[in-house]
């Protein structure tokens, strides 16, 4: 019973836990900015083709 009241906390979750959200945090900028990156995209199109056609 004295096992369980004392749970030392493992650092190694900790780390993983750290590298996980970093990992997470990374993907969603790079999600982010390849979305903003089309979307500049497809804007600049439709704006050149209106510019062209008139």
């Amino acid at each position: 019973m004295s096992h369980r009241t004392h749970r030392p906390v493992p650092k190694r979750r900790r780390a993983r836990h750290r590298l996980v959200q970093g990992l997470g945090q990374a993907a969603f900028y790079a999600a982010s900015a390849t979305l903003a990156g089309g979307l500049v995209r497809e804007l600049l199109h439709l704006i050149h083709t209106s510019v062209s056609s008139c």
